[in-house]
């Protein structure tokens, strides 16, 4: 219907919109008055069966009172002159059958009173013969309604030709007014067909002051407001282009963006697994039954070597994210240059043995002062040594100098391993960049390694090179830092970090607390084997309790716990310190290392925040750097 209608000309839709709504509003019309004659109709023929009934009980109450069915019948048959009456029944008091009447149409009177029931096509009722106010009887009328069809179809001819008339008059009229109307809107359609050709103009159309001329009058003022914007179009077609050409290299940067994404994902879990599949290997393989020592020391030497990569891992991308957010905090002081350089190659020199690589370190005699982070001076130049010894050859050889040149220090880091190639030399400094990228690569890691280098030196105030012959020549790394002037060769210690003699805490009291069972052991070994006594939970209300059973000298806590975690137990543990007058010394152990985690806290009263994993070594060291009385 829709698409025949819009199919149509203006003309004949005007034409049609009045036949259509002259039709539909006499069918509605037609419809309602069948129904209200209906309605009529079956209101009068129930009125009637009753006057009827009402009748005969005036009539047959003298028969009813003397027994005299014959007199009762013969008021009865008095009914035939109405056709559509179909029964006429009077029963006794007590229900019994009278007198009857039937029109031959195989309609009975039952010995018994029926339901007077009304349907669609019959009436019937019952009416009591009371006389003197006593019920002599009943009468029961019923009649059909055998004409209410004839008066339907009357009705609805009626309205038919009512219809007819008016679709003519309505087609007629609306054929003689629809010119006034389709007229202007045909001809603005055929001027609209022209609009953008060189002959256009617009016609000279007469429409009265209604919507019609309205609308020629829009389309008049549209055509000049074309005109005008028409002289900008082409710059505005080319500035759609150079915003789709933008829009293209934006796609094609966030597809690469994802590529590069999932390939740091695979990149991640691959060098994350490695590692923890050669620890749970061994460690399966010593649950299988008692090992020999030299399984034992192998399984050993290899569990370490394997979970220390997997925490640099970590360390690496924790480092990377506090870099790119900007939340890695630099502890600035008067740094001799030579101790972190002698730390970072001892740190490495047990891989470089493992390797068969020999790592020689050539320090000038005078101090060298910068101004830096001691711990991420030696991350720097261990990162490049432990780069150098990953790309170095069995019984290859890396050279660390230091020199004093042009006002700054330089520390150079030179391997004669597999070298860098030329066109990847630009992005050996790149986040995630590698060489070799491919699944048959000889060198693990995620890349991160220089690009730390590069963003800590940087933050120092320094700069960073790379240098190669090309591949299978080695490479050298230079960072240069600004020399620190003015200070005597006595102002700092010099005594390298790892000959400090070792912390011992025989005697100390240490209350753990951790919900990881695995945790708290290596915490209550690692400790025990410094002389500590160490008290072991694994739930903050049990910390609770065991602190206030018994005084203790530090809490190591875990913060993430369930049901209660680290910074609450450590502010219960507070409040009943102010009652005793006591102050807790707590050092938080937690697997959250972010800064925001860190600074949370210190701001809690924590006085030391140690990540997980820890070294036994600094586990021990904070404790003893912690308790008053080890510092004494």
């Amino acid at each position: 219907m829709k698409r025949w209608f819009g199919r149509l000309p203006v003309h004949q839709k005007l034409v049609a919109m009045a036949l259509i709504v002259t039709t539909g509003a006499l069918l509605a019309a037609t419809a309602g008055l069948i129904a209200l004659d209906v309605w009529r109709y079956r209101n009068a023929a129930s009125e009637d069966i009753i006057s009827l009934a009402q009748i005969i009980a005036e009539n047959s109450a003298a028969a009813l009172a003397f027994d005299d069915p014959d007199a009762a019948t013969e008021t009865l048959a008095t009914t035939r002159v109405r056709p559509t009456v179909t029964r006429a029944c009077i029963y006794r008091p007590d229900g019994t059958l009278f007198a009857a009447y039937a029109r031959a149409n195989g309609a009975t009177c039952t010995e018994r009173i029926p339901l007077a029931a009304t349907s669609w096509r019959r009436f019937a009722r019952q009416v009591p013969v009371v006389r003197n106010r006593l019920q002599l009887g009943t009468v029961y009328a019923e009649r059909d309604l055998s004409d209410l069809g004839a008066r339907i179809v009357v009705t609805a001819a009626a309205g038919l030709l009512m219809l007819v008339l008016a679709a003519t008059m309505a087609y007629v009229v609306a054929h003689r007014l629809h010119r006034s109307v389709s007229t202007p809107i045909v001809q603005l359609a055929a001027a609209a067909r022209d609009v953008g050709s060189e002959s256009f103009s617009l016609p000279d159309i007469r429409t009265d002051p209604d919507e019609i001329g309205e609308l020629f009058q829009a389309l008049t003022g549209m055509m000049s407001r074309v005109q005008q914007a028409n002289q900008g179009l082409m710059t505005e077609i080319a500035e759609r282009r150079r915003i789709e050409a933008e829009r293209e290299n934006l796609l094609v940067r966030e597809r690469e963006a994802s590529r590069v994404k999932d390939e740091f994902l695979a990149a991640v879990s691959h060098e994350l697994r490695t590692p923890l599949n050669a620890i749970l290997g061994w460690v399966q393989i010593l649950k299988m039954g008692p090992p020999d020592p030299e399984t034992t020391s192998k399984a050993v030497t290899t569990i370490a070597r394997n979970a220390h990569t997997q925490a640099r891992l970590i360390e690496d991308l924790v480092d990377v994210s506090r870099i790119v957010t900007g939340k890695l905090h630099l502890r600035f002081e008067a740094v001799d240059l030579r101790l972190p350089v002698e730390a970072a190659a001892e740190v490495v020199r047990p891989a470089a043995r493992a390797k068969n690589v020999a790592i020689e370190v050539k320090l000038p005699a005078t101090t060298c002062f910068v101004n830096g982070d001691t711990d991420r001076l030696q991350q720097i130049i261990s990162n490049l040594l432990s780069n150098a010894v990953k790309f170095s050859s069995p019984g290859g050889v890396i050279v660390a100098t230091l020199e004093h040149i042009g006002g700054a220090y330089e520390v150079r880091v030179t391997d004669n391993g597999i070298g860098i190639a030329p066109d990847f030399l630009p992005q050996v400094f790149e986040r995630f960049s590698q060489s070799d990228g491919s699944m048959t690569r000889e060198h693990g890691g995620l890349g991160l390694g220089l690009a730390i280098v590069k963003e800590l030196t940087e933050l120092h105030g320094g700069a960073v090179t790379a240098e190669s012959p090309g591949p299978g020549q080695g490479a050298t790394f230079t960072i240069r830092l600004p020399a620190l002037i003015g200070l005597d060769d006595t102002a700092i210690p010099t005594v390298p970090a790892a000959s400090l003699p070792a912390q011992t805490l025989r005697g100390v009291r240490v209350l753990a607390v951790d919900d990881n069972a695995d945790a708290i052991e290596i915490v209550s070994a690692a400790l025990g084997a410094a002389g500590a006594n160490v008290t072991t939970v694994t739930s903050g209300a049990d910390a609770i309790v065991e602190w206030r059973r018994q005084p203790y000298d530090v809490l190591i806590c875990d913060l993430a716990m369930p049901q209660m975690n680290g910074f609450d137990v450590l502010r219960h543990l507070r409040k009943g310190d102010e009652a005793i007058g006591r102050q807790t010394v707590a050092i938080a152990l937690s697997a959250h290392a972010s800064a925001a985690y860190v600074q949370r806290c210190y701001e809690a009263g924590f006085v030391r925040h140690l990540s997980k994993p820890v070294a036994t070594a600094e586990l021990v060291q904070a404790i003893a750097s912690a308790l008053p009385q080890m510092k004494e």
